[in-house]
């Protein structure tokens, strides 16, 4: 007999990449937890801030050679 999961994962990957994406992300939204989101929304407010203070000039900027140390 199968279990749950092996059905669930037959019948998954019977449906379009589209679709089994979206399913895949739901159910990694759904390990997710309260806490992950508070950080990872925090580091998209900070990389909006960034990216508004850079757009304004008020950030310094490097090179990528400066930032990695070695010429890419």
């Amino acid at each position: 007999m199968l279990t749950v999961e092996k059905q669930l994962a037959t019948v998954a990957m019977g449906l379009s990449p589209k679709k089994r994406a979206r399913l895949a992300g739901l159910l990694l939204e759904s390990l997710e937890t309260q806490k992950d989101a508070a950080v990872a929304s925090a580091w998209a407010d900070e990389a909006g801030a960034r990216s508004a203070a850079y757009k304004k000039g008020h950030l310094k900027t490097v090179s990528v050679e400066t930032a990695f140390g070695f010429k890419v």
